[in-house]
């Protein structure tokens, strides 16, 4: 695979597709506020209500647990060998490896990754997947306007062109299994997240604008990212990382 090229087309494609996220006066940078606005309605009042609130609270309540856990560890081990090569463009090979290590181990002696075995020793343990908009973020290339799509719901335009670099690493696997099975993963990794942060949807309920206090995190969160758990001094990160994955 040629990497370096293909870094280079991200950071060139993102760096024109890119405009600051904050103004010179450090106020964020919210061009699209008003369909934004729109679109978080629509996700969070509508889609997230009727339909990915009432599908986690059942995948929660009525599917076993074993079944649950062992879907959503498939599917993340699905994520695994794009985040080897996202490190590998950071130039850390000792962090790419620890991914490849996951997916070796956890689709051999975890039957495709149904159990997670990797997770046992501490030294494979990882906080999340690696995307190429993070990779990008490493580089320096600004997170860009903030941006609010129908179901996809936050992103900007660095995470979005690394949305797409990443569904290029896996195109010849999803199209030689299946196209539509790609579905099934987003679909179930999205109704187990949402599982996981039912009891806390009152913290974005109870703000007074929901808009913004979503609009900070999501920043706040992607720079946590892009830093591997380290935040800037006096940075507080306004909701958990899984409140800010809970409407898809």
């Amino acid at each position: 695979m040629k990497k370096a090229p293909l870094l280079a087309v991200g950071l060139m494609a993102t760096a024109i597709l890119t405009g600051c996220a904050t103004k010179a006066d450090g106020e964020r940078n919210d061009k699209l506020e008003g369909f934004n606005r729109t679109m978080f309605d629509f996700n969070y009042k509508v889609m997230d209500r009727y339909v990915l609130e009432p599908a986690a609270k059942g995948w929660r309540d009525y599917v076993p647990t074993p079944v649950t856990k062992g879907l959503s560890n498939v599917a993340n081990n699905l994520d695994e060998p794009v985040s080897f090569v996202n490190r590998l463009l950071e130039g850390e090979p000792k962090k790419a490896f620890v991914h490849f290590n996951r997916f070796w181990i956890n689709s051999t002696f975890g039957i495709g990754g149904l159990f997670d075995f990797a997770s046992a020793s501490k030294e494979l343990q990882v906080y999340d997947q690696r995307s190429f908009g993070e990779t990008l973020g490493t580089y320096g290339v600004d997170a860009g306007a903030y941006i609010v799509l129908p179901i996809y719901n936050a992103t900007t335009p660095r995470q979005l062109t690394g949305a797409v670099v990443d569904a290029a690493y896996t195109y010849p696997f999803w199209n030689w299994v299946g196209g539509p099975w790609s579905l099934v993963k987003y679909g179930v990794q999205a109704v187990d997240k949402r599982s996981k942060t039912l009891d806390q949807t009152e913290l974005l309920n109870q703000a007074q604008d929901p808009y913004v206090t979503f609009r900070e995190a999501y920043y706040q969160n992607l720079e946590f990212k892009v830093n591997d758990g380290k935040v800037k001094e006096g940075s507080q990160k306004e909701l958990s990382d899984d409140v800010l994955k809970e409407i898809d």
